[in-house]
């Protein structure tokens, strides 16, 4: 094999070349401010890296410890830490017959990564030890436990764990199951969308499939989880109760849009309001004890809210943009009602390398306070932005 080192140097000038070409000075006004913003190789390039076609970033979850955890979509799915005292990412292997893991990560209580899988839709367990010592080793299968299949022929769209309690959505048909890691026992609790909006014939042709959250989100006493399913409607559930719970409250929708209104994103405040992104790019706050919504309005012109998450400075900030578009960053400020339009997310190294998402696939937050942003293109990096203190 030749030389890694040899290869880097070879390439460096073309890099440097595509990256003046790329950009103008100008074009950083447009842009999030770049001494608050960073980007990661899923891996040690430029040779142990996750492969293009399977590096799309779709699953991100921090872990108590502070360690972040990435899943990937693509050919494969991969899975990928990053500790925050050694700052890289290292790829932890290849999720065994997973192609797709959809905000389908989450922590147990004892610390272990849990993993949703599609298409096959499995429960995986994977234990974290001794990760930093570890050689990457790229294609290897990762080590992990099968807990088992929930719904026979659904994958797994959305998981979330409320320590020893798991939540999770399946697709296509939109069973939402719970699962215990004490007993280790599956519960199909029920369907949270009847049908699909295409079966009334109504809107654009390609949107046939049920309706239901890209997102489970636990409440903030941690007793019930909560989503969307058919034409927008919240439902929430308590973990061993025998069915879900619809609610009579809708997420907000652009008239005449209900039957295909989903909710993208959902994000816990510790004042115990659940604030919620939507299909049509609407953001909106939901009070549990009084099961209302009320609608915050758009942060930006574009359709979807593809993450969002609660900053160290109580801000909430969150990325729009469908995959026709490019992505930007927002914030809310929950004390003021503000929103802050914080421009492309894009990485500017010159000479060096620049780089500019236009597809997000997640989003979390840590307690140090540095917001995670995944890529999800054929290409894809992982994004560190450090809001203002």
């Amino acid at each position: 094999m030749k030389n890694p080192r040899l290869i880097l140097f070879a390439l460096l000038p073309i890099a440097c070349a595509i990256a003046h070409a790329q950009r103008t000075p100008d074009y950083d006004k447009v842009v999030v401010l770049q001494t608050r913003i960073d980007a990661r190789d899923l891996g040690y390039s430029p040779v142990d890296l996750i492969p293009d076609g399977e590096s799309g970033i779709t699953s991100l979850v921090v872990a108590p410890n502070g360690n972040l955890y990435g899943a990937t979509s693509g050919l494969r799915s991969h899975l990928f830490v990053l500790i925050p005292q050694h700052g890289y990412v290292q790829p932890l292997g290849v999720i065994p017959g997973a192609a797709l893991v959809t905000n389908a990560l989450a922590v147990s209580a004892g610390g272990d990564i849990l993993i949703g899988t599609a298409p096959g839709g499995h429960l995986l367990e994977y234990k974290p030890q001794n990760e930093y010592v570890q050689l990457i080793q790229i294609g290897r299968p990762l080590p992990v436990t099968d807990l088992g299949q929930p719904v026979p022929g659904e994958g797994i769209a959305a998981l979330t764990c409320n320590g020893n309690e798991v939540f999770g959505l399946t697709s296509p048909n939109a069973h939402l199951f719970e699962y215990s890691l004490q007993i280790g026992k599956f519960t199909d609790v029920g369907v949270v969308a009847d049908k699909a909006p295409g079966a009334e014939k109504l809107g654009e042709k390609f949107e046939t499939e049920k309706m239901m959250s890209r997102m489970l989100i636990i409440d903030k006493a941690g007793g019930a989880v909560w989503g969307s399913g058919e034409s927008g409607v919240l439902f929430h559930h308590t973990f061993g109760s025998k069915e879900v719970g619809k609610l009579p409250i809708q997420a907000p929708a652009i008239p005449g849009r209900e039957p295909w209104t989903r909710v993208d994103a959902f994000v816990a405040d510790p004042s115990g309001m659940i604030y919620g992104g939507t299909s049509d790019g609407y953001l909106f706050r939901l009070d549990q004890e009084k099961g209302t919504v009320t609608n915050l309005g758009k942060p930006l012109i574009q359709y979807r809210i593809d993450g969002l998450v609660r900053g160290a400075d109580g801000k909430l900030y969150g990325v729009g943009g469908g995959k026709d578009d490019m992505a930007r960053l927002f914030s809310y400020d929950p004390s003021t009602g503000a929103y802050g339009l914080l421009g492309f997310i894009d990485v500017n190294r010159r000479p060096y390398y620049t780089w500019q998402a236009y597809v997000i696939g997640a989003m979390a937050s840590d307690r140090f306070g540095t917001i995670y942003i995944g890529e999800d293109e054929r290409i894809s990096k992982l994004y560190l932005f450090y809001p203002w203190p």
